[in-house]
Formats: C-alpha cells, structure tokens, sequence
C-alpha cells in the first residue's frame, strides 16, 4: 500500500520530477533516493535494535517500538501456535522471525538469530509441557508435491469465478471509455488474482506436516520458509473442504480451528484417505464413524435454501459433525463435544413457516458446528444431548485437555 501511494504521488506531479531531472540529470533524483532508502534502513535498524524479550518460567516478556514503545507479556500458558519464518533475505545472515499466538492475537519477535531461535522455541515447548527433545521421532504424516499444489489452485472454481467476474466488472470502464486512467480500477482486482492463485503457490511450496512430541509442526514456503507448531489439545474444531473441480481427483483442503486462528491451514491439499488419517491421528478412530453417517435434511428444508441436499449432521457421543454446501464447495466441521462452549437455536419466521431451524454449536476461536434447517424436534433434541453430553464429562472430572490429547 505504502509504494501504491508513493507510486501515484510520482505519477501525479511527474512534470515537477521532469524539470528537476532536468536541470540537475539524473543525479538529483537518484541522490534522493539514495537519501531516503538510508534514513529507512536507519530506522529499521534503530527499530530492531530496540526489541528485546525475557523468558521466565511462566510468562514471555516483549518491548519493541522507537518512537512508540510497546510491551506485552505472554503467559506460556495461553501460547496456542508458534510461527517461525525464515525471510528471504534474511537466509544468508541467519535471522528468523517468531509469531506466538495467543486468544488476544499474535506477537512477533523479529529478528532473531538461528541458534537463538531455536531455544527460544524448545523452551517455549518445554514451559508449556511438552519436550521438542526427541527430534528424531518426528514423522511425516502428510506431504504436498508442487504439481499437485499447482493443480488444485487452477482447479479452484470458487477462486475461478470470482477472478472472471471481478475482472469482467473491473476493465469495463476502460472498454467504454477507453482513458488509460480508468485501468487504476483494475489494481484492486490484480491484487486480489496475485492473492488468490500466484501467492499461494510461493506460500504453501514445499507444504509438510510432521507429527511432533508437541503436536504437529507444518513447514512451507519457496522463498519465506515458515514453520507452525500447534498442540493437539489446542484444536477445537477440524474443518474438510472439497470445491467441485477437485471431487473428481478426491482432493481436500484441511483447516482447523484453535483459539487465536479461527481457520488455520493444516493442509492446502490432500487426498480424502490421508486427510482421515489425520483425522485418526488427532481424534481417534471413532471419528470416522462420524463421517460414515450423516443424515440429511428433511424434504422441506429446499423451501430455506437452494443447497439444501448438501446439509447433513451427524452425532456420536464424543463427536459432533456439521456439513453444508453442494455446488462450488463442500465442507464438513467436527468437533468434539468436550470443546463446546455453548449451544443456541435460530428460527427465522420463514423457518417457523416450514417447521425447520438452526443448531449452532459454539466453539472455542471462533468457530462454530451448525446443523442447518434441521426440523424443529430434531433440532430440539441434538441440543439436548449435546448439553447432556457436555455436563456428564464435566461431571467426570477429567481435565478436557487430556481428554483431547489421546
């Protein structure tokens, strides 16, 4: 945004840029650049120079800022993911950038040296509870290829169509006008096609998922190598996505739902058997009866919304499930019962008129398991169960986090 600005700030007074380029060549305007570009990297210098923190046993204490100081600290306790990123051009001197995330957002320590990142992160895993000694255990459990990678962003119909319309809306004024200066409108829309297909490709390159003592660890990245490691007990909710042009490849797209990331990437694509297998690893076995199961809704509910074939729930003890969507995307949420937090039923007047309503399952993060359009018995009674379900393991007296954890 900041050199779109300066760009059109050049663009718009270029006849003054023009007469001092010509009265003073072409060393003015490069004397200025090179003036600015110094005062910049000063700052930025001046700026991480300023940044420290402190680790104690039960909280991370971080400072930063120049002219605006900032001081935050974060209880270990509350750390749901760690984010390390290895910046392009900062590789060769061996500075990485680390992102805690908590429920009140993350915080980024940069820059950091190699070494010193690395115990940052073992005793930030070790504080919380669990040990980062065994590197040698860590397994893959899922592997993406940059041709398949390619693949699935092309094969993307959501993203497909949305570029085509926003493109088509976007370069009309210019078809009929024909100014040049009506492209300007076209740059939001090139934005957001560099985001929606070329970004993601640098992204998510080279995407592994290991499955470490402390949960599991996503690397990524062709030019910016980022590492996430996040905690099993952490995950409130596991979200499978398939868009129409991959059903016939049986690819899927896995997020998950932790407090601080309401949709964070686990897996960009994979297979439907290896995302169950992640399923299994996380949630146990008894997950894929959930997935075996689901019950749709009733013939009245097309009455409430066209994809209405696409709508199914199914319930086990543990477990909850929620799908939606028929055409362009379908997605199924699980989550297990232990993790809800509260549970309400919506019925708008035109539901009332066809006996149908909502049941929405309300997580930690954010996220959410909603059975849509069920019948309003129906409806009535998931509620119960899922209440009654939540009081008699609270009533157990087993922590939920190690619950989740097996």
């Amino acid at each position: 945004m900041p050199i779109s600005v300066i760009g059109w700030f050049v663009f718009d007074h270029r006849d003054i840029f023009a007469k001092v380029a010509d009265e003073y060549g072409l060393w003015g305007p490069g004397a200025l650049a090179a003036v600015m570009t110094t005062v910049f990297i000063a700052l930025v210098f001046a700026s991480w120079r300023n940044t420290a923190f402190t680790l104690t046993a039960d909280h991370l204490d971080y400072r930063c800022g120049l002219v605006w100081q900032v001081q935050r600290r974060i209880q270990l306790s509350q750390i749901r993911t760690v984010d390390i990123e290895h910046p392009l051009f900062g590789r060769p001197i061996g500075v990485r950038a680390m992102t805690f995330s908590t429920a009140n957002g993350p915080t980024k320590l940069a820059y950091l040296g190699s070494r010193a990142a690395n115990r940052l992160l073992d005793a930030v895993v070790v504080r919380t509870g669990a040990s980062s000694a065994k590197r040698s255990d860590e397994g893959v459990v899922a592997r993406v290829s940059a041709t398949d990678l390619a693949l699935s962003i092309l094969l993307d119909a959501e993203v497909i169509i949305g570029l085509c319309v926003g493109g088509a809306t976007s370069f009309i004024p210019f078809i009929t006008s024909g100014h040049a200066l009506t492209l300007g409108l076209a740059l939001p829309w090139l934005r957001s096609a560099w985001r929606a297909t070329g970004k993601r490709f640098p992204q998510y390159h080279g995407w592994i998922v290991r499955e470490v003592e402390a949960g599991y660890r996503t690397e990524s990245g062709l030019f910016n190598k980022r590492q996430y490691t996040w905690q099993r007990d952490r995950i409130s909710s596991i979200t499978v996505h398939q868009p129409l042009l991959w059903r016939s490849r049986n690819w899927v797209k896995v997020t998950g739902g932790i407090v601080g990331h309401k949709d964070l990437l686990l897996v960009p694509v994979t297979t439907r058997a290896q995302a169950e297998k992640m399923l299994v690893r996380i949630y146990g076995p008894e997950v894929l009866k959930l997935l075996d199961n689901p019950v749709r809704v009733a013939p009245r509910a097309r009455w409430c919304t066209l994809w209405w074939r696409g709508c199914a729930v199914s319930s086990t003890q543990d477990f909850a499930a929620g799908w939606r969507g028929l055409f362009l995307k379908q997605t199924v949420t699980l989550a297990r019962i232990t993790r809800v937090l509260g549970v309400h039923i919506t019925q708008g007047p035109w539901q009332r008129l066809h006996n149908v309503a909502h049941v929405t399952l309300e997580l930690p993060g954010g996220s959410h398991v909603r059975a849509i359009n069920r019948n309003t018995e129906e409806a009535t009674q998931i509620a119960r169960t899922v209440r009654s379900s939540a009081v008699r393991t609270a009533l157990a007296g087993v922590p939920i986090a190690r619950r989740a954890a097996r």
